[in-house]
């Protein structure tokens, strides 16, 4: 007889977090579960509180251990960005004319997320070959990875963990600011106006297919804005794009990717985040995993999309685009109430949380800007059909 699961209970106290021993191999085997991680997406954990753009090895997604000696329930993560004034030519004086330095940041939130199973009555032990406690370390730890993989699309559709913002009345949704829809071989900003048809989701069709004009396009965008590309310690560097396997079937049927990719492959890179792409065009490593969302996942503000179900939203990534901050490492907790020995149950819990790198300037604004991700629409329906 299996207990009854559990899932978010938030910690309302916001109280700081007690530094709790962490269990290093039930950690591990959650990180090896990690879709995301397996595709070399997460960046080496830092272990302080500096600013992003101080890491050496550019990942997608850059992990925080440590939220500093005091705990606490969040980290800020701050950027100077670069000098952009013309400056002085000449004889002419520079005292008074002195460039303003422009810092900009944003925070990462925390929150823990908790499951538990187990056996009721010694016999359910009995009945079965496998060692129950094992068992149930793999299915928490199984559960826990699914989450944590998760967590990253909800930061990137959505700006925060789901988990985060269930327990922050504080937080809520927010679109992405670099939301692009395709309309055949053009693409469009979310919202704006093309020839008086408003282009949202509710404008794509059949023949706004996922192409290589999208990964072009998606080129286009990184170099055109200074997106950096995600580079690894052997040199390697290029944007990443995730694609949902209908996007990716799309794809395998234009002329164009078959031939690019017929004679150059990625496979000999030693790094994940190349060698197990799909492949790549123009500059941008393709990888795929079901875990895109379609617009009816995602809270997008139109009401209603007949075609919801078949628009699918490809993201692409450029160095930093998320920051995950771990509060607690992932640890199984033995229930205490066990009825005389007849319970064996564990629970599994971690604080942690993603934030998406949306930027904010420390001159008072309240405008964000994103200068390492963006979301693509397409129409992307399943092929196959079932009758």
């Amino acid at each position: 007889m299996a207990l009854n699961s559990y899932d978010t209970l938030g910690s309302a106290s916001r109280q700081a977090l007690s530094r709790r021993a962490w269990s290093d191999i039930l950690h591990k085997k959650v990180q090896d579960k990690l879709v995301l991680k397996k595709m070399g997406f997460i960046g080496p954990d830092q272990g302080d509180e500096d600013g992003i753009e101080d890491v050496n090895a550019y990942y997608p997604i850059i992990q925080k251990t440590e939220l500093g000696k005091d705990g606490g329930d969040r980290i800020t993560l701050p950027m100077l960005n670069q000098l952009s004034g013309a400056g002085i030519s000449g004889n002419n004086a520079l005292k008074g004319s002195e460039e303003q330095m422009n810092f900009q940041s944003f925070d990462v939130y925390i929150e823990m997320l908790r499951n538990a199973t187990g056996f009721t009555y010694k016999m359910s032990k009995n009945r079965n070959k496998f060692h129950a406690k094992n068992k149930i370390s793999d299915l928490l730890a199984d559960w826990m990875a699914q989450k944590m993989d998760n967590s990253f699309f909800d930061a990137m559709y959505r700006g925060y963990s789901a988990h985060v913002i269930a327990n922050y009345t504080a937080l809520s949704a927010v679109a992405h600011p670099n939301l692009f829809i395709q309309d055949g071989a053009n693409f469009f900003a979310y919202g704006v106006s093309n020839g008086g048809t408003v282009m949202d989701y509710r404008s794509l069709t059949s023949s706004d297919s996922f192409s290589t004009a999208t990964l072009e396009a998606m080129a286009t965008w990184a170099e055109d804005n200074n997106i950096n590309p995600c580079r690894m310690d052997n040199g390697e560097e290029g944007i990443i794009a995730i694609v949902h396997p209908y996007q990716l079937q799309q794809l395998r049927q234009d002329a164009d990717w078959v031939a690019s990719n017929r004679l150059a492959g990625v496979r000999g890179m030693e790094n994940a985040i190349f060698s197990r792409a799909e492949g790549m065009y123009a500059g941008v490593y393709v990888h795929t995993t079901k875990k895109v969302e379609s617009v009816t996942d995602e809270t997008d503000g139109v009401t209603s999309v007949a075609n919801g179900a078949s628009v699918r939203l490809a993201v692409c990534l450029g160095a930093h685009s998320i920051a995950r901050a771990l509060g607690q490492k992932p640890e199984m907790v033995k229930r205490d109430d066990t009825d005389y020995g007849q319970i064996e149950a564990y629970g599994m819990d971690s604080i942690w949380g993603d934030s998406r790198a949306d930027w904010v300037s420390d001159d008072g604004s309240s405008t964000k800007t994103n200068q390492s991700s963006s979301v693509w629409g397409t129409y992307s329906a399943n092929p196959i059909t079932l009758t």
